[in-house]
């Protein structure tokens, strides 16, 4: 028995191979780094990243400061929406990073200088081209008026200027113009030369009107050519500077070639006949243009990195805003807002699965994205219908960028096994594992991790005994004595709570004390169920031999808790066709796992004792004071002996608890929850009698997992606690049924022997 001992079972941790300045990487991020790299390194559409996590804020800061570090020197774009000739139309531009602004205060200098020469040349009379043309213009209708005026007072008429045209008027024999009443006394024959006489004049005067106007069009052609030279000429050297700082943005250049074009064209076209300066008319042609910057990478150094918290329609797709003016909606470029869509655009985008699901559109129009390579706004016609016809409908962007969406393995499994698209899109598959091995690195990162902690918390600091609890408690959570589980909310947690304790006992540190009465702090539950133990309402024997019964070892889980609870596992054996009749299982409170278990223990059993005969005997187990449901199969090992012991005769320690897995052929598989196993059962022992001569028999497997408390560790190092290790059926059997008179080989024989008196009773 002595050879299944295990004896050095203390928790050891070096950290004097730590090189602080090796790694600059948390170790639980290793790998999820490494497949964050690979999809935002591969060029191809699809090759998206679904990472398999817990979400938190932490560890989101810590993958945008990868990124960031990662992906810098990145060719980066601005986005601008620009206004040709339709406003409800706008255009997208994709400029390199930076030439964005440029291109905005290249058109507003434009448009300025257009204003300012317009209204110099309506104004100023320093053109002596334009002048000279004016005057012509105005000497040819001063001409023109006295020729009319000349021949009509020659036929007797006077002539008036109105809106609607000349408006001639008789003249009585003294020169004065005739009235309406004494036009009506003249006889009918007087009227009728009169009116023969006007409508002479008039067409005589039609006649000189067009011969003026004609004129008049051929010298306002002048004039056109004049400004539009004259536009030309000054517009040069803005043209020139702009276009040489824009050479390498053709899309920019070409756009403002079309606005000077269209400007220029414009005004020289609506150069008006009364030659006055039209601000309204002048102000609707050369600022009807426009440039919104959408996306603008000018202070940004590294690839964009988006987290998107609400992945509403309008977050991720951008919108386009209205305001209520004198009761109506109206919008322009400047109010069209991007979304994290546009803005992660040549990066990356951070969504959480659960948060992008929540809403049906936003999934929907997400996937057609990517998909498409393109953000359409105009998303919005299905629910603004009114708004979206009469307002902005805008061109639709290409954009390029990779996602990393955050979920659990159940998400990514329906989507992937229903979804098309999903698979389509999401290409690369990584895993976050808080589990580490113990390395360098690690040791690095965990010392590390606690001075960020630390220092970010405003927490004391700890102390070298401190950093070995931490170090052993995260193994502990590993289970693997050989690992950490490396997770930042659990490590902030473990120090939080060591630094509370700290400041109750008025330390300027944090030791190793704090953070063991923090992380081992036992539960009511835990102290109510010893209770039970002590007070006799739960029966649990420490002493002697017993047939048919055994100190199983169980773990109560709830997620937020977990400790061991020892359980009386019994055996009754009885005439019968070689069936194992599980108490648990005829009463519905046994789990898909412990029915599996016991089909296995039948099997086991029939090929030790059986082989190709039917048992002539039947198995009664039950797990005593049990009456919740019991599912699992660590209790295989527990239940065997029993069984053996049953039909055996020959009893069985009690001062030994066990947990272990079998499978067919007697192997004992390790289990989890070992420690807490332990643990349970050490705490029932030393409430109830004491630990001397006690112990628990675990799976060899299991070895590497024992990460125990201070107080079983020292015990176990002085020889009063026990820990047997077993590799096989037969090695449980020398641990719980044999001594130095019994031996593995006899309880075997015993039981054959047994069997064959039911043999005989058949």
């Amino acid at each position: 028995m002595e050879g299944f001992r295990l004896n050095k079972i203390k928790y050891e941790i070096d950290f004097n191979d730590v090189d602080f300045q090796e790694e600059d990487c948390i170790a639980e991020y290793y790998e999820t780094y490494k497949e964050i790299k690979k999809a935002l390194s591969i060029d191809k559409e699809g090759y998206n990243l679904y990472l398999i996590d817990d979400f938190s804020k932490d560890k989101l800061k810590n993958i945008i400061h990868f990124i960031n570090k990662e992906f810098k020197n990145v060719n980066l774009e601005d986005i601008c929406y620009v206004i040709k000739e339709n406003i409800k139309k706008p255009t997208p531009i994709i400029l390199s990073w930076g030439n964005g602004s440029i291109l905005k205060k290249a058109l507003k200098d434009i448009q300025e200088e257009y204003w300012n020469l317009a209204s110099e040349f309506y104004n100023s009379s320093k053109n002596e081209k334009k002048e000279q043309f004016l005057e012509e213009i105005e000497d040819m209708k001063s001409d023109l008026l006295e020729k009319i005026i000349e021949t009509s007072k020659d036929k007797g008429f006077d002539i008036k200027l109105s809106k609607s045209g000349i408006v001639f008027e008789p003249l009585k024999e003294d020169g004065e113009p005739m009235t309406e009443k004494e036009f009506e006394l003249l006889s009918r024959e007087k009227r009728g030369e009169i009116l023969v006489k006007i409508s002479a004049l008039k067409k005589e005067a039609e006649h000189l009107l067009e011969v003026l106007h004609d004129k008049e069009e051929k010298l306002l052609e002048g004039i056109k050519k004049i400004f539009k030279e004259y536009l030309n000429e000054n517009m040069k050297d803005i043209k020139a500077y702009y276009d040489n700082l824009l050479k390498e943005e053709r899309q920019a250049t070409e756009y403002l070639n079309y606005v000077y074009s269209k400007i220029e064209m414009d005004l020289v076209e609506s150069y008006s006949e009364d030659y006055d300066f039209e601000e309204e008319d002048t102000a609707e042609i050369i600022y009807k243009y426009g440039v919104s910057i959408i996306l603008d990478n000018r202070d940004t150094e590294c690839m964009p990195c988006i987290y998107e918290e609400d992945p509403n329609l309008e977050n991720l797709l951008g919108a386009i805003e209205y305001e209520n003016k004198n009761g109506n909606y109206v919008t322009d470029i400047n109010m069209i807002k991007p979304g994290s869509m546009l803005r992660a655009n040549g990066g990356c985008l951070i969504l959480r699965a659960n948060k992008l699901l929540t809403n049906a559109a936003s999934y929907y129009y997400f996937k057609k994205t990517i998909m498409s390579g393109k953000i359409d706004m105009n998303y919005s016609k299905g629910y603004l219908e009114v708004l979206a016809l009469s307002g902005m409908q805008p061109e639709p962007i290409k954009i390029k960028e990779k996602v990393i969406l955050i979920g659990d393995f159940e998400t990514y499994d329906i989507l992937y096994n229903h979804d098309e698209d999903f698979r389509k899109i999401f290409k690369i598959r990584g895993q976050y594992d808080p589990i580490v091995n113990i390395n360098k690195k690690s040791k690095s990162s965990l010392i590390s991790s606690i001075d960020d902690i630390c220092k970010k918390n405003n927490l004391k600091p700890v102390k070298e005994g401190g950093i070995f609890e931490i170090a052993k408690a995260l193994s502990r959570k590993a289970e693997d004595r050989r690992k950490f589980y490396f997770k930042l909310e659990e490590l902030e947690k473990i120090l939080v709570m060591a630094n509370n304790r700290a400041v109750e006992e008025n330390k300027d540190f944090i030791d190793g004390e704090e953070v063991v009465s923090g992380f081992y702090k036992e539960d009511m539950l835990e102290d109510k169920i010893i209770e039970e133990f002590k007070d006799g309402k739960i029966y649990m024997n420490l002493k002697g031999n017993a047939i048919g019964e055994i100190n199983g070892l169980t773990v109560l889980d709830a997620g937020y808790l977990s400790f061991g609870k020892p359980v009386k596992i019994t055996c009754n054996c009885y005439n019968g066709s070689g069936n194992i009749i599980d108490v648990q299982k005829d009463s519905n409170l046994s789990g898909k796992i412990h029915n599996k278990a016991i089909n296995i223990l039948k099997g086991y059993i029939n090929d030790t004792f059986g082989r190709y005969s039917r048992l002539p005997v039947d198995f009664h187990i039950s797990f005593e004071q049990v009456y919740g449901k019991i599912d699992g199969d660590s209790a295989s090992v527990a239940e065997v002996i029993s069984i053996i012991s049953a039909i055996s005769r020959i009893g069985i320690k009690r001062n030994i608890a066990v947990t272990g897995s079998i499978n067919q052929k007697g192997e004992v598989q390790p289990i989890g929850g070992v420690n807490e196993k332990i643990e349970g059962f050490f705490n029932v022992c030393k409430n109830l009698d004491t630990v001397k001569n006690k112990g628990v028999a675990i799976p060899y497997s299991n070895r590497d997992n024992l990460v125990l408390n201070r107080e079983v560790e020292e015990e176990v190092e002085n020889g009063n606690f026990r820990i047997y290790l077993m590799k096989t059926v037969e090695d449980a059997v020398e641990i719980f049924m044999c001594n130095e008179k019994v031996t593995c080989k006899d309880v075997f024989e015993e039981a054959d022997r047994e069997i064959k008196k039911y043999y005989r009773r058949k």
